[in-house]
């Protein structure tokens, strides 16, 4: 009798989280980068006991996408009280400030580190290695990791787990039935979509004098440093990696129409960037954190982390945050085209177009820019309607 191979997420509704490696116990599934520059999960069909493990984990993921009831979940403005910690933070420095008090009570923190090349899930448990976690990586970290390192450590003590919406949900469905599960603690990010390993990928081969990426962003201004011949520099604005990242034409296919984007989730608590008036004047320049707490055990997270704290009202920050609630981005025929363009274009060509910086003499990039920025225009006033709605929807509950 054949047996029946699990059916997992497929190039569309793929998240990444590797969930499914995760729950697999035989290693039968491993984590593979395809073409595209986005890793999938690999089945070794020979390997499998078809217990089906992996496909049930996937499935269940869609349990956890939240909901945008405004009256469960709480925001609030933090910063760091640590200098060291918020300096080295792209924005407030919540993240670093809570990994603190995580590690200093005897448990852990798992979170995405950069190498200068590629990101991956690391267990941090010493205080000197929280700058590990620090800073923002515009690229996919592979999280197939983590699990085992989250089940080795949940029956000793507690784990902290950072990622993003759809890693967090992975997490949650591994491990929603695991005895020690009120010792997993998790934060998700306010994300704005996976992009493409090929724009790392084809900037390295260009630029073969830089030895590592060591920045994406300084606070407020959204510039790449890179370490050549021993020293940090500022690399040009119109690095690849960082100008495809704003494009948002390599994405993965899910981050287009993103399913965890609510104001209220299964996480304990979401961070972000807190944009616009609602920062305090005399903190912006110092960066300021966006902590949304959903459940007690993110209030708990606050609560014991040497932070400062600020309430605020959700209209305060919906507007200059579309992407918590608004999980809707245009998608051109350039993501449909990815590896075709890849294999058939130059690094030169491949740059213009996925970093829109085709200028009008490059008449088809320069078109597909244009068209995507009215597609754009077009989705945030429907993204200021969907808020609106859901503001007015909250305040007459």
């Amino acid at each position: 009798m054949t047996k029946r191979l699990p059916q997992l997420a497929d190039k569309h509704d793929c998240t990444g989280c590797m969930a499914c490696v995760g729950a697999c116990r035989v290693g039968a599934l491993t984590m593979q980068m395809r073409v595209d520059g986005h890793g999938y999960p690999s089945l070794d069909a020979k390997k499998c006991v078809n217990c089906l493990s992996c496909e049930n984990v996937c499935q269940s993921i869609k349990r956890f996408k939240g909901c945008n009831d405004l009256n469960l979940s709480k925001p609030y403005a933090v910063w760091a009280n640590d200098d060291q910690l918020r300096f080295y933070s792209t924005s407030g420095g919540f993240a670093a400030a809570v990994s603190k008090s995580v590690v200093e009570k005897g448990d852990g923190v798992v979170g995405v580190s950069f190498d200068g090349r590629k990101a991956s899930h690391i267990f941090v448990e010493n205080v000197d290695d929280i700058k590990q976690l620090q800073g923002s990586k515009y690229v996919w970290s592979d999280a197939s990791a983590a699990y085992q390192i989250i089940s080795d450590n949940l029956f000793k003590r507690r784990v902290l787990f950072i990622g993003t919406g759809c890693q967090v949900a992975g997490v949650l469905s591994c491990f929603t039935n695991h005895p020690n599960r009120e010792r997993l603690y998790t934060i998700d990010l306010i994300c704005g979509g996976v992009p493409s390993d090929l724009l790392m990928e084809i900037y390295r081969k260009e630029h073969p004098e830089i030895e590592a990426i060591s920045s994406f962003r300084t606070k407020r201004i959204y510039e790449m440093k890179g370490i050549i011949d021993g020293e940090e520099i500022v690399l040009p604005k119109k690095s690849l990696p960082l100008m495809g990242f704003c494009a948002e034409q390599t994405m993965r296919y899910i981050c287009y129409d993103c399913p965890f984007s609510f104001a209220h989730r299964h996480s304990d608590i979401t961070i972000g960037d807190l944009w616009g008036e609602s920062a305090p004047v005399e903190q912006r320049e110092k960066g300021v954190s966006l902590v949304i707490a959903h459940t007690k055990k993110g209030r708990q997270l606050i609560q014991e982390a040497d932070v400062t704290i600020r309430t605020l009202e959700w209209r305060d920050i919906l507007a200059s945050n579309k992407r918590l609630v608004y999980g809707h981005t245009p998608m051109t025929c350039l993501r449909k085209n990815l590896v075709y363009n890849y294999i058939r274009k130059d690094a030169t060509a491949f740059a213009r177009l996925y970093g829109f910086t085709s200028s009008p003499k490059h008449i088809g990039g320069f078109i597909m820019r244009v068209w995507y920025y009215l597609r754009r225009k077009v989705e945030e006033k429907k993204s200021r309607i969907a808020i609106s709605k859901l503001l007015s929807k909250s305040a007459n509950k």
